[in-house]
């Protein structure tokens, strides 16, 4: 699974499929507040999923055409309405230091 935000946001508009009897197909909205601080990356990846079903907090086995298959652990968030149920998967992922070059 990717943990970089860049690839992600190549994926905006796209479907992520949630696999099971019932699939589900939940859209990528947005990519958001990615922050660096220290050696700590977070960001949030936004979904909007049909309004006449929620599904519960949880970790969903996805399936998306051009990344494959990935585990996420959604939250359904404020800005649901009645045309759309609103997904957030937050992610808190380590950051390798650049190494500077060596001295010549």
């Amino acid at each position: 699974m990717t943990h970089d935000p860049a690839t992600y946001r190549q994926q905006i508009g796209t479907v992520f499929s949630i696999a099971g009897p019932d699939q589900v197909d939940l859209r990528l909205a947005r990519v958001t507040d990615e922050r660096v601080s220290g050696s700590i990356r977070q960001f949030s990846l936004f979904f909007h999923g049909p309004a006449d079903r929620i599904l519960p907090q949880g970790t969903y086995s996805f399936h998306h055409l051009g990344l494959g298959s990935l585990m996420l652990f959604i939250v359904p968030v404020v800005g649901s309405n009645h045309e759309r149920i609103v997904y957030e998967a937050c992610f808190t992922v380590p950051v390798t230091p650049v190494q500077p070059p060596p001295a010549l």
